[in-house]
């Protein structure tokens, strides 16, 4: 019941780093009115998120390993509140910006504290059903990132919605102190155990063990691109391309925009399980699905007309759902380093994990500027180009993928 409660409290402060992320795109022509954004702009404002939570993953994850995760994730935590209560209030872009910043440093510790956790308390056996487990009930906070945030802003505004998500990030990470009080979650359990003699390891000599090996390197190009994709996407362009191209109103695109996060909410446990109970390997489960994720990027790049709404729904929840078992790389780097600095070796993979995001975001933004007309909404054509930039990155990333080492675990 204690580990139960404990997942379910870590849980809860994952759905506001999920919400946090992709919270843009059904407020966008809220921000582009407010702060008079282009989709220039509007990109950039939307990466500030993973620009500092991509930066703060290195560091974070030498933390968890050398403090733990019970004072990591409440101060961090309560950074993105504030981060959250600071973007609600703020009156130019730049303050919108350091909201945003904030907001992405403070989240950078949930999953990879969450991910310590479970690497303590639980069983290895058990650590892709568990994050996976964890992931798609995250995805919730996407979820009411979409049409529910857009009935908000129409009805109270956004800026009051970010002051009650902000309180509520508050009290998640009050929570988050309680729950992680015992030994077990300081010390190792579960088989699991911490030797303190591994904690004084130099942390250059960490850094070396990691970065040093050809297989941290193509799962982290994979991660980059198979996340960046999906949340450059989710997180601002089809929501402006379903309102700008298509003629939608935001709480239409929003509902639209839910088929994602529900398809990604179905497929990271049944990933999790197959990884853990049948395929047996996170690596080839990961990869086989993520080539049917790109594959199912191909219709946004105009090779067909779509107009119909529920054919876009089911479009998007194929993408969610073939996209979110990619998140077993976390598994996949785990398996090949020592336990002792598995914290570290998730949040490395994590940096290019948040910094797609942080690049894919603006540098979409920037194809959707470049051909766009002066003064004019952007055309089908400049979506379609961006979107092609996406199939072709994931693509590529597939085949450095491929030839990655599987289950050798790494040590000097």
């Amino acid at each position: 019941m204690k580990s139960f409660g404990i997942f379910c409290t870590v849980s809860a402060l994952f759905i506001f780093s999920m919400f946090y992320r992709v919270s843009n795109a059904v407020i966008a022509p809220d921000l582009v009115e407010t702060f008079h954004l282009n989709a220039e702009g509007l990109g950039v404002l939307g990466g500030a998120f993973f620009y500092s939570f991509a930066l703060m993953q290195i560091p974070m994850g030498l933390l968890l390993d050398r403090v733990g995760p019970r004072y990591i994730m409440t101060v961090f935590g309560l950074v993105g509140a504030c981060g959250a209560l600071v973007f609600a209030m703020a009156n130019t872009f730049f303050f919108a910006m350091a909201g945003r910043v904030l907001m992405g440093m403070g989240m950078a510790s949930v999953l990879m504290g969450s991910f310590k956790v479970f690497v303590l308390k639980f069983p290895s056996s058990r650590f892709s059903t568990l994050s996976g487990t964890l992931i798609s009930i995250g995805t919730l906070g996407s979820m009411l990132a979409t049409s529910p945030l857009a009935w908000l802003s129409q009805n109270i505004g956004w800026r009051l919605t970010f002051v009650i998500a902000g309180c509520t990030t508050i009290m998640c990470a009050f929570l988050i102190f309680w729950a992680l009080r015992n030994k077990d979650i300081q010390q190792g359990a579960s088989g699991n155990p911490v030797n303190e003699n591994d904690k004084k390891i130099p942390i250059k000599n960490i850094l070396h063990l990691v970065v040093g090996s050809l297989s941290f390197w193509q799962i982290s190009i994979f991660a980059f691109f198979r996340y960046g994709t999906f949340v450059a996407l989710q997180g601002l362009w089809l929501g402006t391309y379903l309102m700008d191209v298509k003629g939608f109103s935001p709480v239409h695109a929003g509902n639209i925009l839910m088929m994602l996060s529900i398809g990604y909410i179905a497929g990271a446990p049944i990933a999790g399980y197959l990884a853990d109970k049948v395929i047996r390997s996170a690596k080839i489960t990961a990869f086989c699905s993520v080539t049917f994720y790109t594959i199912s990027l191909l219709p946004l790049t105009g090779i067909v007309d779509i107009k119909n709404p529920v054919v876009f729904g089911s479009l998007f929840f194929l993408i969610g759902f073939f996209n979110s078992p990619g998140t077993l790389a976390y598994t996949h780097v785990k398996e090949l380093y020592p336990i002792h600095i598995s914290g570290t070796v998730i949040a490395a993979v994590n940096f290019f994990v948040m910094a797609g995001g942080a690049v894919l975001t603006p540098v979409l933004g920037m194809i959707i500027a470049a051909c766009t007309q002066k003064n004019q909404l952007p055309c089908a054509d400049a979506y379609h180009y961006a979107f092609l930039v996406c199939f072709l990155g994931i693509a590529t990333s597939l085949i450095f993928y491929a030839f990655s080492k599987s289950r050798q675990v790494i040590s000097d």
